[in-house]
C-alpha cells in the first residue's frame, strides 16, 4: 500500500513538472510581451541625437544571484535595445546611473560616498536635445530565481524636462529561470516608437 501511494505521488510530481515545462515552452513560443503606452504627445518630425539613459534601483539588485541575472538582462536586452535605437538614429550615446533612491541607500549603508552624475546637465553640455530613459521599475523573484522584470521607457525634452512619450513592458522568465530573447521586445519598442512618429 505504501509503495502504491509513493508511486501515485511520484506520478503526480512528474505530471506537475511536465505541465510546468509545457507552460514555459508555450509562453516562450506563443505569448507576446505585454506593452502599455502611458503617454504619447504629437511631434512634428522624427527625433534624433538623444542620450540613452539606463537607471537601476538598488533594491532590484540587492540579492547577489538575482543581481547577476539582472546583469545578463543588461547584456541580453538593454545593450541590444540601445544598439537598435542607435541604428535608427534616435540615440547616439548612453549613460548608466543608480536612481536617487539607490544613491541614498548606498550612502546610508556606507557603501558609497559620492553622488550620481547629473544626466540632465550632461545632456545639455553634450548638445543632446532629448533623453531616452530606460528604468527597471520592478523585479519579481522567487529566492534566487528571477521571475520577471518591468521596464519603463521615457522620452524627455531636455530643455523643458517635459515627457514626450512613455511606455511600460514586462519581461517574464521561463520555467528554468532564463529570461526570453530580447529581440521580440526590442522589435515591439521600435514598432511603438514608429507608430508615435518618433522614429521613421
Amino acid at each position: 500500500m505504501k509503495e502504491k501511494i509513493q508511486g501515485i505521488l511520484g506520478l503526480l510530481i512528474i505530471g506537475v513538472f511536465i505541465l510546468a515545462i509545457g507552460a514555459s515552452i508555450y509562453r516562450s513560443i506563443f505569448s507576446k510581451p505585454e506593452f502599455e503606452v502611458l503617454t504619447s504627445t504629437e511631434i512634428s518630425s522624427p527625433i534624433k541625437n538623444a542620450l540613452f539613459w539606463h537607471e537601476e534601483e538598488l533594491e532590484k539588485t540587492s540579492y547577489v544571484i538575482v543581481g547577476a541575472k539582472l546583469g545578463l538582462e543588461r547584456t541580453d536586452f538593454i545593450e541590444p535595445l540601445y544598439n537598435a535605437l542607435k541604428t535608427s538614429g534616435l540615440v547616439t550615446e548612453e549613460i548608466k546611473t543608480m536612481s536617487d533612491d539607490a544613491t541614498k541607500k548606498m550612502i546610508e549603508l556606507d557603501a558609497y560616498r559620492g553622488t550620481e552624475p547629473n544626466v540632465w546637465e550632461i545632456a545639455k553640455q553634450s548638445a543632446k536635445p532629448y533623453i531616452f530613459k530606460t528604468t527597471i521599475t520592478n523585479v519579481s523573484s522567487r529566492g534566487s530565481d528571477l521571475k520577471s522584470v518591468t521596464y519603463l521607457f521615457s522620452l524627455y525634452n531636455v530643455d523643458t524636462k517635459s515627457l514626450i512619450w512613455e511606455a511600460r513592458t514586462w519581461r517574464s522568465a521561463g520555467f528554468f529561470g532564463a529570461m526570453p530573447d530580447g529581440k521580440e521586445t526590442i522589435t515591439l519598442v521600435e514598432k511603438k516608437l514608429k507608430e508615435a512618429k518618433i522614429t521613421k
